[in-house]
Order: structure tokens, then C-alpha cells, then sequence
């Protein structure tokens, strides 16, 4: 039988009224201030500019547009008029240039001491290609949309083959990158999307009766974009005007209309971005309850309007005319000052003596934030939704009263605050007469450059009844009274951190939810010395799982849970009987015998192998050659610290009897000698191959000269087509 905590009778009736969220900040009456669509913080409006930046006016004709798409270690960027796309590592490399992917090899340029350079080689594709688009899937191919033909070329990333031309039934104009496919979007009104892979033929992409709605019938489809989310983005123009509006996933009231705009993408915070001359800020906004909001522009210097990207880490780039460069927020200048008023929190209960306000905040130097209270037990009759606070209390909310920072973070008991978080907990209390409903006035105070920000309020009743405990005689004047309760809100806020941590001291015995400190402690209940090299995450799931751990200590299955703790990787452990007759060597080992391992039943029977002539053989040689052998292979590769915490946990919890090696994909594998089929394989992507450059580079067991042969892959190759079966 399990014992609950009970609650002290002091604690038993509190309650918390909360406001957090975009929903309920929205609800708020602001003077002032903003609510961050994304975080769901209240801020200082910033000042408005003016009229004329709202629009993307256009500058003169378009730009031809070009091709910009990312994979897992390239940057491809369309060069239309010469025929050419470029590919750049990203991240930028010291010394790594762009490489012409549809150009022919270059012979090795003789230097001027006479000696014969090393020069990145491109794939031969045999014609150029027009790259007004790029995309690219998840099994390494690329979309090239070619404006002298119109069609969809797919290029294998792998070996730079040209795989095949796609033409869809209607005019293409833009790619989008869907994981395995890509989104074509065409200049047909009545079929605007057509979704493609490597190897299927055009399929239509069938859009809801409404999709378009509110874009005018002249308007075609220009851009596509696909948001991290999955969401699909259309780009519309008829002439210099445009409209923005989502085909699937979220639906917008109206769609965003932009004046100017050529290009079209989705950030990493899942803004709108509409780019659109050259060298113009590109416009943003935040969709919140099916309303496009304006955000803070993105400023792109040099911006040759052909075209944007979403980077690899969610942020906006674009092309110079020479690199690509990430667009950056403009900054804003804040307003002096503004307040915010909350809704009526409502107790539910007529005179309510109300507590403490607890808010979590970012107050940076130079700023201030400030709080004010009203209450009433009565509101305006037919009074509905959030109810604005009357214009008696406005004077009172008026009224400034400063917070205490919590030295000890939230009041929640046993939740240290965060290291990394920049929010921190103020606390306050409730200066205003007993009433049903409260009001909370904040009011923000920064410069041009900085804000404080509100995450979080939570208005807590009823009040403390310190203040009963007293004699009569402190409490017959109101006066005295008010005060006294607010200066024994500090004491009570004390007894009740530790009331509520008493109460629900059970939380320290959860793995999940135990303070980092408390982790040894806990791990010293069940007997386990926990290494301080493993991370935080990892020695959290190792205590949650210690019991079963234990009773599967010394099995392949309890050393392999253990190991992938510890590695958040997989992790496959190998016998060696495994490999018996396979005909290859066993991997990251040496058995010392060239042939088959032999096999020892019992102590005088031998199975394979030769009878040891001598039967004093020496204990050191005897263990070496019958010992049970197996080997950890790790599907990454570990450096010299975490490669020592994986030895030293094979030599405390492998079974004496047996001998352990460890092998990880920096070691490499062969056909035959140490990589067998679902035995140590563990499929994937394929390998990332890098250009070698000399002086940076060393020829070892891990260097590849020359480059990989056309192959056959799952999803780019059809039967009879790029196949070929030998009798």
C-alpha cells in the first residue's frame, strides 16, 4: 500500500488563477504593447514605419529567377545564363571553392613550379541545363527545372548521373522540396501542383474547392514553398500584384497580398517570407489563429532578386551575386513605455482576500517592470468575455508597485530553474481590497533597443490567515491590518516553499524529475555509482531503468540497453560464433589462427582445430584461444573520451568469461573480411564524400582516391532501364 502525502490545511484551499500563452495574452488590453506570435510574450510595441516600406514595390523587370536548394552537405545554386550550377560545401570550408556540377572535367592545371595540382572535378552530365529552380529529396537527388525546355531533370547527387527528364502536363515555374518528392508548381490556375520522385511518373496534387479562394481569378501561380511543418505555400501574381496563401495544412481568412513580391519561402519559426527587387528588405509574417500577422522585415543587402532559401538551420538566405548570405532581422526601436491590463481573473468567491502574484519575466538593465491590482465584487450586467476593467479602477491599477526577483526560482516545489532560460520569477503582493475578481496592470518601461518581456502570471487565493493567528488587536484597524498581512506575505511565502516541498518530496524519488544534485543520492538507494562523464539525459534513463538492467546484467541484450544509454545510437554486439564459415575475418578482432576459431566442449572434448600436443598449455594462451568472443559495433564514431567510457563499461558488465572489442564506423568495413550482411550492417544513408585538399588532408585507411561508381539504389533506378541482370 502506497502512502499518499496529505496537504496541510494551509495549503489546502490556494489556488492558482493563470495567464499564459498567445490565446490568453491576446485577451489582455494593451496600451502599447504587442503579444510575440512565437514565444507568447508581452513587449513594448515598436515604432511604426513609415507607409512607403509596407510594400515591395517593383524596380524595373524581374530578374530571371535561379536555383537555390540545400542537402545534407552542399549548397546548389542555379547560374541560368551560362548553363551552370554551382555546388559549395556548407558550412563554408577554408578553402573550398564552388565546383561546376553540370560542367566536364578540368585537367590538372600545371603550377608554376612545374608540378601537376590537384582540381575538384564536377559530374558530366552532357548538356548544360537552365536552372531556374532547385530542389532536392531525401534520397540524394537533385530537381533541376530548366527554363529553355521546361522540363523537371533528376540528377543522382550520388554518382552525378542524369537519371531522367520529367515534363509534366502543365507549364512548371517553381520547385518545392517534400522529403521524398518534390512539389511542382505550374502556371495552370485549375492545376497549380503536381508532386514528382526520382522514379514515378507526374502525379496532380488534388487542392480543396477553397484553397485559392480570395485570389483573384487573373492571379497564376508563380512560387512554391513546403514549411517545416509540411504546410504548402502558393506564390500568386498577376502582373506587379501578388497574393500569398496556403493550400494545405492551416487556412487564412484572406490571403496576404504584397505588392512587388517575386519569391517566396517558409522560415525555421514558420513565418511567411516574401522577397521581392533587388536589394529590398524581404517582408515576414506570423500566422496566428488563421490571421497573417506583418513581422519585423528580414534586411538582405545586395540581394540580387532571384531567388531565396530556407538554410539548413531555419533561417532565411539568399545570393549576393557572389555568396550566399543569411538575411537578418531589422532591428526595431521599441516605444518609451506601454502597459498591459489582464482580463478579470475570477476567484469564484465574493470578498476574496487575494495572495501573492508570481511572473516569470526578462527585465534586462536599463528596463523596468512594474505591477498595479483592482478588484470588485461586481460586474456591468450582460457583461461577456474578457471584461475590461471599469474606469474606477484605473486610478488604482494606476498605482506602481515593484517585484522581488525569487532568489529560489518558481515556487513549484523541487523545479530548480533553468541555466539556459533568461526568464526569471518575480513575485508580489496583491495590494488592493478583498473582491471577486482581480485586475493586474504591468507596466513596461525600456529604451529603443531593449524590452522586458512577460512570459507568464499566476494570481494566487485565497490570502494567507497568518494575520487570524494573531490577537484581535492587530487587525481591528484596516489600515494596520493591510499592512500587516502584506508584510507576512514574506513570511508565509517561506513556510509554504517548504510546506509544499514536504508535501511532495515524493517527486525526488522520479529519475525524470529529481534535481541534478539529488541524481547521486537517488542512485545510491539502488546500490549504483553513477559516472559523471555520461550526460545528464543519459543518467536520467539509466536510474529509470536500473532495476531491469540488473536483472539482464550479463546478457547481450542488458550490455546492448546499456550501451545505447550511454550512446543514444544503436548498438549491435556480435559473437563470434556467429562468423564461423563465413569465410571472413572477425570484425575488430584477432583471433591469432588464420583459420576457423575452434570450439571447446566441456574440458576434454575438442570440436575443430588441432589437439595441443602439449597439455600444459599456459593459462594466458589458453584463454586467449577459447575464450568467448564478441565485438561492439557503434553506429557512430566515438572520440578518445567516450570511447574509454565504453571500455570501461564492457569490463564491468561483460561476463568475465569473455573478451570484448569495440568497433565503430571510423574503423571502416570490407566485403567479406569484416562487414556481413544483417550481421554487423546497419542500413543508411550513404556516405558524405569530401573533396581531399592537399596540406588540409592525410592519405590513410580512412581516405578514398577517386570517386563513387554508378550503382543501383532503392528509388533511383527502374528494372530494365538503369539495371542490368547477368545470365
Amino acid at each position: 500500500m502506497t502512502a499518499v502525502p496529505t496537504v496541510p490545511p494551509a495549503l489546502a484551499g490556494r489556488r492558482i488563477a493563470p495567464v499564459v500563452g498567445v490565446d490568453e495574452w491576446r485577451r489582455c488590453f494593451h496600451h502599447r504593447t504587442v503579444v510575440d506570435p512565437f514565444t507568447g510574450d508581452v513587449l513594448l510595441d515598436h515604432q511604426p514605419r513609415p507607409p512607403g516600406e509596407q510594400r515591395l514595390q517593383p524596380a524595373g523587370p524581374d530578374a530571371e529567377p535561379a536555383g537555390l536548394a540545400f542537402d545534407r552537405g552542399h549548397l546548389y545554386h542555379g547560374v541560368p545564363e551560362r548553363g551552370q550550377i554551382e555546388r559549395v560545401p556548407w558550412p563554408r570550408r577554408v578553402g573550398a571553392g564552388p565546383v561546376d556540377l553540370l560542367g566536364p572535367p578540368q585537367p590538372p592545371a600545371a603550377a608554376s613550379s612545374g608540378r601537376v595540382g590537384f582540381v575538384a572535378v564536377g559530374a558530366t552530365l552532357g548538356r548544360p541545363l537552365r536552372a531556374r529552380a532547385l530542389a532536392t529529396d531525401s534520397d540524394e537527388h537533385l530537381f533541376v527545372l530548366d527554363g529553355a525546355t521546361g522540363a523537371v531533370a533528376v540528377v543522382d547527387l550520388v554518382d552525378g548521373r542524369l537519371l531522367r527528364t520529367i515534363t509534366p502536363p502543365w507549364p512548371p515555374v517553381d520547385l518545392a522540396a517534400a522529403e521524398r518528392s518534390v512539389l511542382v508548381a505550374t502556371a495552370s490556375r485549375r492545376h497549380p501542383l503536381v508532386e514528382v520522385d526520382a522514379v514515378g511518373t507526374p502525379r496532380e496534387v488534388v487542392l480543396a474547392a477553397a484553397a485559392l479562394a480570395g485570389v483573384p481569378p487573373a492571379a497564376v501561380p508563380s512560387r512554391v514553398a513546403v514549411g517545416p511543418d509540411g504546410t504548402v505555400w502558393l506564390l500568386l501574381r498577376d502582373g506587379g500584384d501578388a497574393w500569398i496563401t496556403p493550400v494545405t495544412g492551416p487556412t487564412l481568412r484572406d490571403p496576404i497580398a504584397v505588392a512587388g513580391a517575386t519569391d517566396l519561402e517558409v522560415d525555421g519559426e514558420h513565418r511567411v517570407v516574401a522577397a521581392g527587387p533587388p536589394d529590398r528588405p524581404l517582408r515576414t509574417w506570423a500566422v496566428v489563429d488563421g490571421v497573417a500577422e506583418a513581422d519585423v522585415p528580414l534586411l538582405a543587402p545586395k540581394y540580387d532578386g532571384r531567388g531565396i532559401v530556407r538554410n539548413p538551420d531555419g533561417r532565411i538566405g539568399y545570393w549576393n551575386g557572389t555568396a550566399l548570405r543569411v538575411a537578418a532581422t531589422e532591428r526595431v526601436a521599441y516605444l518609451p513605455r506601454g502597459h498591459v491590463d489582464t482580463y478579470a481573473l475570477d476567484s469564484l468567491a465574493y470578498q476574496q482576500t487575494w495572495g501573492r502574484v508570481f511572473v516569470e519575466a526578462c527585465v534586462p538593465p536599463g528596463t523596468d517592470l512594474t505591477v498595479g491590482f483592482a478588484t470588485t465584487d461586481d460586474l456591468p450586467e450582460g457583461t461577456t468575455g474578457p471584461i475590461q476593467p471599469p474606469d474606477t479602477a484605473t486610478t488604482v491599477l494606476a498605482l506602481a508597485q515593484p517585484l522581488h526577483r525569487r532568489e529560489t526560482g518558481r515556487e513549484v516545489p523541487w523545479a530548480p530553474p533553468d541555466p539556459h532560460d533568461r526568464y526569471e520569477v518575480y513575485e508580489a503582493p496583491v495590494s488592493a481590497q478583498p473582491g471577486r475578481y482581480l485586475w493586474v496592470r504591468f507596466a513596461l518601461a525600456g529604451t529603443s533597443r531593449a524590452t522586458p518581456r512577460i512570459r507568464a502570471l499566476r494570481a494566487e487565493f485565497p490570502s494567507h490567515d497568518l494575520l487570524r493567528k494573531l490577537p484581535r488587536s492587530y487587525r481591528r484597524d484596516p489600515v494596520a491590518a493591510s499592512f500587516l498581512r502584506r508584510y507576512l506575505a514574506l513570511i508565509d511565502g517561506m513556510l509554504t516553499d517548504m510546506l509544499r516541498r514536504a508535501c511532495e518530496r515524493d517527486l525526488l524519488l522520479d529519475p525524470r524529475g529529481a534535481p541534478e544534485e539529488l541524481l547521486p543520492w537517488l542512485a545510491s538507494l539502488i546500490g549504483l555509482t553513477l559516472d559523471e562523464r555520461w550526460p545528464v539525459a543519459a543518467r536520467r534513463t539509466l536510474l529509470a531503468e536500473a532495476v531491469c538492467l540488473y536483472r539482464k546484467r550479463g546478457t547481450v541484450p542488458g550490455l546492448r540497453r546499456l550501451l545505447e544509454i550511454y550512446l543514444q545510437c544503436p548498438v549491435v554486439i556480435l559473437e563470434e560464433f556467429r562468423l564461423r564459415g563465413s569465410g571472413g575475418a572477425f570484425v575488430g578482432g584477432d583471433t591469432g589462427d588464420p583459420g576457423p576459431a575452434p570450439a571447446v566442449v566441456g574440458s576434454t572434448l575438442r570440436v575443430g582445430g588441432e589437439v595441443a600436443p602439449d597439455a600444459d598449455t599456459a593459462p594466458a594462451d589458453a584463454f586467449r584461444l577459447h575464450a568467448h568472443r564478441f565485438a561492439v559495433l557503434v553506429a557512430r564514431d566515438l572520440d578518445a573520451d567516450r570511447l574509454a567510457v565504453v571500455r570501461e563499461l564492457l569490463d564491468l558488465h561483460r561476463p568475465a568469461h569473455t573478451v570484448a572489442s569495440v568497433c565503430t564506423v571510423g574503423i571502416g568495413m570490407r566485403v567479406g573480411v569484416s562487414l556481413h550482411l544483417e550481421v554487423s550492417t546497419i542500413v543508411g544513408p550513404s556516405s558524405g564524400f569530401v573533396p581531399a585538399v592537399v596540406g588540409s588532408s592525410a592519405a590513410g585507411p580512412a581516405t578514398i582516391v577517386g570517386q563513387g561508381r554508378a550503382g543501383i539504389r532503392a528509388g533511383g533506378a527502374r528494372l530494365g532501364e538503369g539495371t542490368v541482370i547477368d545470365p
